[in-house]
């Protein structure tokens, strides 16, 4: 498995679906998102029933941390977001999903490449610090320096401290400020 390639495809797939949620209407968003997760969850029993399924089967094969269950992160990741757009406006749900993204994605990368001093669960100070700046960046595109900066510390301890999953608790925590900023 190849922890960069893993983390892009994260970053990437995660930004479609923050535009898939502001492209389109929210009952069209969530119908997208939750067919993808539907046929995400047939291909991941048929692969894990055996079958070699094109594409599908080599993505399971190199993204997949050993010892986890086949695309166990993507339906997280998917689920997440589609809950996440049942109770919040769009907008809070695709920057959630965004936050989630991109801090996920660069915490690892910046932690794998400059990471010397853990802090928590092989976590890195390094990779906290990297995934917090560049989400701050970019939240400064559409908010306040002190609400990105704000957002971005707030998603980066809970990534570094949260018994949860990262993929099902980022966005709830993220929507939930953005609602009460």
């Amino acid at each position: 498995m190849n922890e960069y390639l893993r983390k892009t495809s994260h970053l990437l797939f995660g930004l479609l679906v923050a535009g898939v949620i502001l492209i389109f209407p929210t009952y069209q968003a969530a119908m997208i998102i939750g067919f993808s997760l539907y046929v995400g969850l047939i291909l991941i029993d048929l692969c894990m029933k055996g079958y070699k399924i094109p594409l599908i089967s080599m993505i399971i094969h190199h993204m997949e941390r050993e010892g986890e269950f086949p695309g166990k992160g993507a339906f997280f990741f998917v689920f997440s977001a589609l809950v996440t757009l049942m109770f919040f406006p769009p907008v809070v749900a695709a920057v959630s999903v965004a936050v989630l993204a991109v801090l996920d994605g660069f915490s690892t990368i910046f932690g794998i490449r400059f990471g010397k001093h853990r802090i928590w669960n092989k976590k890195t100070l390094e990779g906290f610090l990297g995934g917090v700046i560049i989400t701050a960046a970019l939240l400064l595109f559409i908010s306040p320096p002190v609400y990105a900066i704000l957002i971005s510390l707030v998603a980066g301890f809970v990534e570094l401290l949260s018994p949860v999953d990262d993929n099902l608790i980022i966005p709830w925590v993220v929507a939930m400020l953005i609602t009460l900023l």
